[in-house]
């Protein structure tokens, strides 16, 4: 299966959907020409030569080696044009830099060295033309997320008809726009739901060309969201793109804010915002709520009502096979906790039935900690690769290590889970998508 590749940094992830668009684009045009058919976009991957020169390009910059341009000039166009995309893609992203910061001579000089290498498609001009008025897109906004804060705390509180036996579905990570998505969601519509869950990150940085056509347009073919009540949390990879992409997306759902509680008779879903303040690179602090909003979450468990409570999040809490900061800073060892989280939630979470949560790529069942029982459902459709194999970073957080994606080829498999209400109680039963009939797991609450 051909490989998309994300990290955590907002300015490589914007290199990456600016190529993306670029080559999406492109290929789209071209595909539909050959065969006299409108142009539908299709997500290009690691299989497409630009798109892996960004790839390893992204990688050096972040590893601290950045690619080293050649010193001869004037190549051969023949000499291996795929393998010298990543000298392309580094050229392309200086000269945006240079633009994004008003420098007309090192704009002059970027130009003339990209001249200077026959192997490098025009197309990267495009994309560093593209990546610079997204950068300078968000630099307007003065980098300001476009949150919205209540005018009651009693706001963003939406009151859903549901009834004994009607399924809500969860799935998380979910926003790549590859084949393996549209298999997860294919599967979801056969649940009969009435309200389906993302628990955020649309790749590789939530811009519109990306919610356009790899969320909303899947979306919309399986689930009619006038009819399937259909929510979206926000994620790191939501903000990269300064945000505003992603609340947009939430006007078209009806989602009235990036955190709001669902009800039903007996139950409550508190969506939180943990991306908001996660729009940095590896290796700084964890994220956290708004004051504001941890104050909100208070009141919806104080005015529960006896109804039980699901918080969702995109972050987790705690982890047992990666850290809170992955990778944890130079010389640190990595968290297994996010401590300001914990202690921005610590009094209401005893009251909490389950918390589910992605960020990490993963399906993992844990054991009751820090006063709640959780799970990560974040296999939503990244690949993720079996070998090496996850190793456990953290054994003083207890999960049941039996329950485990599987393998397809060289991949884990992809999954979700179905909550089915019965009164007071409900099954979550947990699915992977080679298997959608019987689940991994289930937990009766």
């Amino acid at each position: 299966m051909p490989r998309i590749e994300q990290f955590h940094d907002p300015d490589m992830s914007l290199w990456q959907s600016a190529v993306d668009e670029v080559v999406a684009t492109r290929t789209s045009a071209a595909r539909a020409q050959s065969v006299g058919e409108q142009a539908v976009i299709q997500r290009p991957d690691s299989s497409d030569d630009m798109v892996h020169g960004a790839l390893v390009d992204v990688r050096a910059q972040l590893s601290g080696s950045p690619i080293a341009l050649p010193a001869r000039m004037g190549v051969s166009v023949t000499e291996g044009v795929g393998g010298f995309a990543q000298v392309c893609s580094t050229i392309a992203r200086q000269l945006a830099v240079a633009k994004i910061m008003g420098d007309a001579a090192k704009v002059k000089a970027c130009e003339e060295q990209f001249a200077k290498y026959q192997q490098c498609d025009p197309g990267w001009l495009e994309i560093a033309e593209k990546y610079a008025q997204f950068q300078l897109q968000i630099q307007l906004n003065k980098g300001k997320v476009p949150y919205v804060l209540y005018n009651d705390i009693d706001d963003f509180v939406i009151d859903l008809p549901l009834n004994d036996g009607d399924n809500i579905g969860f799935v998380g990570d979910w926003g790549t726009g590859q084949d393996e998505a549209k298999k997860v969601l294919a599967q979801l519509s056969r649940k009969e739901l009435k309200a389906v869950i993302h628990l955020g990150d649309i790749y590789y940085s939530c811009t519109d060309f990306e919610v356009q056509n790899y969320f909303l347009q899947i979306w919309q073919t399986y689930f009619d969201i006038k009819q399937v009540s259909s929510f979206s949390l926000s994620g790191n990879h939501d903000m990269y793109g300064g945000g505003g992409p992603y609340y947009t997306l939430l006007k078209t759902l009806g989602q009235p804010a990036s955190y709001c509680c669902i009800r039903t008779l007996h139950w409550q879903f508190v969506l939180m915002d943990t991306g908001l303040h996660d729009r940095t690179p590896a290796g700084t602090d964890p994220t956290y709520l708004e004051d504001t909003e941890v104050a909100w979450i208070k009141r919806r468990i104080a005015t529960a009502d006896g109804r039980k409570t699901v918080l969702l999040s995109h972050h987790q809490l705690f982890s047992r096979y990666s850290s809170i900061i992955d990778p944890p800073p130079s010389g640190q060892l990595g968290m297994a906790i996010n401590a300001r989280l914990q202690q921005q939630l610590v009094d209401i979470l005893p009251q909490v039935t389950l918390w589910l949560w992605g960020h990490e790529h993963d399906f993992v069942v844990y054991e009751k900690q820090c006063g709640v029982l959780a799970r990560c459902v974040g296999s939503g459709a990244v690949p993720v690769l079996t070998s090496p194999p996850p190793v456990i970073k953290h054994p003083e957080i207890g999960a049941n290590d039996a329950i485990r994606p599987g393998a397809e080829g060289d991949f884990f498999t992809h999954g979700y889970a179905v909550m089915q209400l019965q009164g007071a109680n409900a099954t979550v039963s947990y699915y992977q998508d080679t298997d959608e009939d019987n689940p991994m797991w289930v937990d009766n609450l």
